[in-house]
């Protein structure tokens, strides 16, 4: 059994292609999080709509988390069948969204 029918057999997400792709689209996720994050900021906290600024940053950390998990994950995957290196952005990406909702959930941005 060659690599090309490993990959086949696990789907599209252990190819690589499907891993660079979601690890681009986490980072310009990433980008577009820290471009709003001044919605949460002192100055967005203490506007009449700050509930709302709050679930709209809230929104975009949660799609960037999971598209560095998929990435991380299809990494993995694709880590298997071919002995790629690994994926120690994507994984540290997640980290970072965790550790941005911790601050987010303790109102740490708006100080």
């Amino acid at each position: 059994m060659s690599m090309e029918d490993n990959t086949s057999e696990n789907g599209i997400l252990a190819k690589p292609l499907t891993g660079n792709i979601l690890a681009v689209a986490s980072g310009l996720s990433f980008f577009f999080l820290c471009m709003i994050l001044p919605l949460v900021g002192p100055a967005g906290s203490k506007v009449a709509n700050a509930l709302q600024n709050k679930m709209a940053f809230l929104a975009v950390l949660l799609v960037t988390f999971l598209l560095a998990a998929l990435a991380a994950y299809s990494k993995l995957q694709s880590r298997k069948s071919d002995g790629s290196p690994l994926p120690v952005y994507s994984l540290g990406l997640c980290a970072v969204c965790i550790l941005t909702l911790l601050v987010l959930l303790v109102n740490g941005f708006a100080i």
